[in-house]
């Protein structure tokens, strides 16, 4: 994902601080270079960021978390087969 997109996504949500603050360092570790931007955007409505000075590694590990709940609730436990 590129940085004008990182910043799209932050501004959309309303969080200007954190625009100015994570988008180019979220960009350079290229974390969501390869994530659905729907993912992306449901983490960042689903989480309050402000009043908080929030570190970008803090805000990608918390990403990750979010992102491995996301991924474990779209796989199927108990896939039924018919035959």
């Amino acid at each position: 994902m590129e940085r004008e997109q990182i910043e799209e996504l932050f501004e959309e949500s309303g969080y200007h601080a954190l625009n100015s603050k994570l988008a180019y360092k979220v960009w350079l570790t290229g974390v969501w270079d390869e994530e659905d931007e729907d993912k992306i955007e449901a983490f960042i409505d689903a989480y309050s960021f402000e009043g908080e000075g929030i570190v970008t590694d803090d805000f990608l590990y918390h990403y990750r978390i979010f992102a491995y709940i996301h991924e474990k609730n779209e796989c199927s436990l108990f896939q039924l087969e018919i035959f």
